[in-house]
């Protein structure tokens, strides 16, 4: 990644920053769309597969040591290479969701968990 390339440093960096600003825009638009949900794990859970949609980051290309986000990467791979090379960025991105979702269920059930052992000890 020199400056003799298509991108250097600084444009990469920029790149990233202005996803991530825009990402945290939408996730708090997107949190206060889901803050109407009664039922709250539902909630907590479409927040997370956003959060994990949006920001899991893979590498460009198996040579490249760039990373974007794994949704782009994805959809990049299923249209210009097309057949099964878009599984390269499908595996963390699967993984990372899977994740997400483990995460806010079981931090609502210790939330409930904790919740209910500070009661009974008053």
């Amino acid at each position: 990644m020199g400056s003799t390339g298509m991108l250097d440093i600084y444009d990469y960096l920029i790149g990233w920053t202005a996803y991530i600003a825009a990402g945290a825009l939408c996730y708090i638009i997107f949190y206060r769309f889901t803050g109407i949900l009664r039922f709250k794990p539902l909630a907590n859970t479409l927040r997370a597969i956003l959060i994990a949609v949006m920001f899991t980051p893979w590498y460009v290309s198996a040579e490249d040591d760039l990373l974007a986000p794994a949704i782009i990467v994805m959809t990049l791979d299923l249209v210009t290479i097309g057949g099964t090379s878009f599984v390269r960025a499908m595996v963390p991105l699967a993984l990372s969701v899977l994740f997400a979702v483990i995460v806010a269920l079981t931090g609502r059930i210790l939330q409930k968990r904790f919740r209910g052992s500070s009661r009974n000890s008053h």
